[in-house]
């Protein structure tokens, strides 16, 4: 048998998330910390970034782009580029390993590796940060 999600349903499913993830924040956590799918919100925050001018709580992402049928299957949505950089003298040195998401109340929706650490070490080192997220999937590309 086969099943699949027609393009009607899979715009739905990105918009419904699209809603949920308004007012959504954007975490960083250290290359050190391993996140598997039993990471809990405790551990992540236990592992969070502290270089100067990294927002505490990290960055808020007021609203998502609306949900488009993406050229790979499903339907995206993408949120606006978050750009994190060193500011001031770094009183922490922070190697970042990957993002958390958590939505408005504060739950973890989704939790994301990067391939290669990102330092963060100098005055106006930083790196923008760009997610689409694929519904039916959850696929983060």
């Amino acid at each position: 048998m086969a099943t699949f999600y027609t393009n009607a349903a899979t715009l739905t499913m990105a918009a419904e998330l699209q809603t949920v993830l308004a007012l959504s924040k954007v975490r960083l956590f250290k290359s050190t910390f391993v996140p598997t799918v039993a990471t809990t919100i405790a551990e992540l925050e236990a592992e969070e970034v502290a270089f100067t001018g990294y927002p505490a709580g990290g960055e808020t992402i007021t609203a998502w782009l609306d949900p488009i049928l993406d050229p790979a299957g499903g339907a995206s949505i993408t949120a606006p580029t978050v750009q994190f950089a060193v500011s001031g003298p770094v009183l922490a040195t922070d190697i970042v390993g990957g993002f958390w998401i958590e939505d408005a109340a504060g739950d973890v929706r989704l939790v994301g590796q990067f391939a290669a650490p990102v330092p963060m070490e100098v005055v106006g080192q930083g790196f923008p940060l760009n997610i689409k997220i694929v519904e039916p999937t959850g696929q983060v590309v």
